[in-house]
């Protein structure tokens, strides 16, 4: 379901797209492919530095959305001051109509499997509702790779010589990073959040004392 969504997204976005222009679509892909590799290199580094960002069960996502937002919004203000909204570039009208909904197709793509990421490393993605839509490790199957792709792309020219993660192992990390949290809360794949059971009291045959029994509830009990 998560994918057949990704395709409704890009569709969406390709229909938006092809009434932009090639320039100024070429332009925003541009700068959401860089603002996804950015969070995605740059979460880990937040999540080391700032403990308390991941607090919550929702902090690798929240670190996620703020550094892409955050950089898209900065990448577009820059993209428009110096060039979209200072030079116009011309281009035949079937690749300003077919090539700006080709590239608005693949940006809803990367833009849903980023969001589906995010989402799969939430307490949301542990019910099992969110299981049998897809997010959670299903996502590993289906969004990451073509993420990654992405990412490998602007790695090849941004990655240092001393980089040794790829990205699809750091994104790999974070949904790792995201069921450890969850684990750690007492929330597990599939399952919805369970609550410590009251103390439960066995009635006893008349003329012996009532005997309660208390249930000590662990990680592993869940």
């Amino acid at each position: 379901m998560v994918f057949w969504a990704g395709i409704l997204v890009g569709a969406f976005l390709a229909w938006f797209t092809s009434k932009m222009g090639f320039y100024q679509v070429w332009a925003m892909v541009f700068n959401i492919v860089i603002s996804v590799y950015v969070a995605i290199f740059l979460t880990p580094v937040i999540a080391d530095a700032i403990p308390a960002a991941t607090d919550t069960a929702y902090g690798y996502a929240l670190i996620l959305m703020a550094i892409a937002i955050g950089t898209l919004l900065t990448l577009q203000g820059i993209t428009y001051t110096l060039f979209t909204g200072q030079f116009s570039v011309t281009f035949p009208k079937v690749l300003n109509t077919v090539g700006s909904g080709i590239l608005g197709f693949l940006a809803g793509l990367l833009v849903w499997s980023f969001l589906a990421v995010a989402v799969s490393t939430t307490p949301v993605s542990a019910s099992s509702f969110a299981q049998q839509l897809g997010f959670g490790r299903k996502v590993a199957q289906t969004n990451v790779p073509y993420m990654s792709w992405w990412c490998n792309l602007v790695d090849t020219v941004a990655a240092s010589e001393d980089s040794t993660s790829t990205p699809q192992e750091v994104i790999n990390a974070l949904l790792a990073g995201g069921e450890k949290e969850r684990a750690d809360k007492g929330i597990r794949q599939g399952e919805p959040n369970k609550s410590a059971e009251p103390n439960s009291v066995q009635k006893s045959p008349p003329g012996k004392k009532q005997r309660s029994r208390s249930r000590d509830v662990g990680l592993e009990d869940i």
